[in-house]
């Protein structure tokens, strides 16, 4: 059974990927909305309008390797950041694939699907985040050292950071092994490579010495001491792994990390270094979401698309927990294979199919939010005022697609700070919204109703109340400057 499944290997994961592939496409064309939120949103603009305002791509928000890669992508709209994605996702199976075959276990056709039905990896491939790209670059990664490409694998880490923050974290992880296990001691300067490459591009164009730090969204949130999302739970991550990498593999991906533990235990069996390296990185990646999310710092919401990142590594730590089982078992496989076959059959109806279906496609196809639908009838309203001629003041990014305002274009808009409030002038029009008013921008409602130099002119107030950040209710009130 197992050799016909080798012989048929390929051609029946080209059919599956092209069958997952055909539902994405589906799904697409049938959403209006997007996944990520205004985080999307706000990752298209700056990648769409870096070929206008090339400052954009070192945009630390946005992140300057995302914003390189992305850019071309969503000059196409929001269709060219989904192909970017699945491309990320096919790119990540793939590797995922070849890094099983290298450490020498079996079933990586198994690996294979793991990672293209990863329930969350799935649920954030239409979208325009930077997790998806992430996967693929630390996937890609693991398969440098995996081909014992070291100085490959060191040099692509050392830019991690530059697509996702925690990059940062995968690069500790390898340098950790680079330094303590492969002793690749004169390999392990390429991993500043990255750094110092943006630093100094940071430090020509934007004249800030020490600009990964000075300009880092991160850390200069942590240091205003403001919380906009709170805090959560210790185990709101492990509470989430049933529909982030599903039930069944949640428990394999635990078992997984289990048997390597045990594995460093066996002096006769030493443990394989890329697994250990993939142990490491998952757990490091992990408990660092799990604490700042704990501690309400970082700026984090406890968003559980963040685990888009270590889906094929968890894939990975799946497969490692079958293959222990069938290692162990061996001995009676003529009369287990059965056994084995309908267990293989059932942990792929549940991941590839039940979790996926069972906790998110219940929002498919992608609606916009209630939010967004308030917004449209600002958009109405505003067409109907020629304010065009005005410089809006704003922070909520959809409405530039939908007001078709260029959010870079300085004569044209400003991004609502409280800080940016100084900087108005009379016949600005300020647009607060309930979403951010009182949170990114820093300013409560009551503080512009009562200052003087502003003068409401429309509001919108939904009849049925729209909870947004923090509980609080959602509303638009547009505002003129007049002083």
């Amino acid at each position: 059974m197992l050799r016909i499944i080798r012989n048929w290997e390929i051609p029946l994961l080209v059919i599956f990927t092209f069958a997952v592939f055909s539902v994405i496409a589906i799904l697409a064309y049938l959403s209006p909305g997007l996944e990520g939120g205004m985080d999307s949103y706000n990752h298209y603009l700056i990648a769409r309008y870096s070929w206008s305002y090339p400052s954009l791509f070192l945009d630390q928000w946005g992140k300057p390797l995302y914003n390189i890669i992305a850019s071309p992508f969503v000059q196409f709209g929001v269709a060219g950041a989904y192909v970017l994605n699945t491309f990320s996702l096919l790119g990540s199976s793939i590797l995922t694939y070849h890094i099983i075959r290298k450490i020498g276990l079996r079933f990586a056709w198994l690996g294979y699907i793991f990672t293209l039905t990863s329930p969350i990896f799935l649920d954030n491939t239409l979208s325009v985040l930077t997790e998806p790209l992430c996967a693929l670059l630390v996937t890609l990664t693991i398969y440098f050292y995996s081909s014992k490409h070291f100085t490959a694998a060191a040099i692509l880490a050392g830019f991690l950071p530059f697509v996702r923050s925690e990059g940062f974290i995968v690069l500790f992880a390898i340098a950790v092994f680079l330094l303590f296990v492969d002793k690749k001691y004169k390999i392990l300067g390429y991993t500043i490579l990255g750094s110092l490459l943006f630093n100094v591009l940071g430090w020509i164009i934007e004249g800030e010495p020490f600009w990964i730090i000075t300009s880092n969204p991160y850390i200069n949130f942590e240091l205003s001491g403001r919380n906009v999302c709170g805090n959560g739970g210790l185990f709101h991550y492990v509470y989430a792994g049933h529909y982030t990498f599903g039930l069944v593999g949640s428990v394999l991906m635990t078992l997984g990390g289990l048997y390597y533990l045990l594995s460093l235990l066996h002096k006769s069996k030493p443990a394989n270094n890329t697994l250990g390296l993939i142990f490491l990185t998952f757990i490091l990646y992990f408990l660092s979401h799990t604490a700042i999310w704990w501690l309400g710092k970082m700026g984090s919401c406890g968003y559980v698309r963040v685990m888009v990142v270590i889906a094929p590594l968890a894939a990975i730590l799946m497969v490692f927990a079958v293959n222990t089982f069938y290692r162990n078992l061996k001995q009676y496989a003529a009369k287990l294979l059965p056994f084995v076959f309908m267990l293989i059959l059932a942990l792929l109806v549940s991941n590839a199919i039940y979790t996926p279906y069972r906790y998110y496609a219940y929002k498919y196809p992608l609606q916009i939010s209630a939010e967004q639908s308030e917004y449209h009838k600002l958009a109405e309203w505003y067409k109907s005022q020629n304010l065009e001629a005005h410089r809006k003041i704003y922070l909520y990014p959809y409405f530039s697609l939908l007001a078709d305002i260029n959010p870079y274009n300085e004569l044209e808009h400003l991004d609502f700070w409280n800080s940016s409030l100084q900087f108005s002038k009379k016949d600005d029009i300020l647009i607060w919204d309930g979403h951010f008013g009182p949170h990114e921008s820093g300013t409560p409602l009551h503080v512009l109703e009562h200052d003087s130099t502003w003068q409401k002119i429309h509001s919108i107030i939904p009849k049925q109340p729209i909870k947004t950040l923090n509980d609080k209710e959602f509303e638009i009130h547009v505002f003129k400057k007049i002083k």
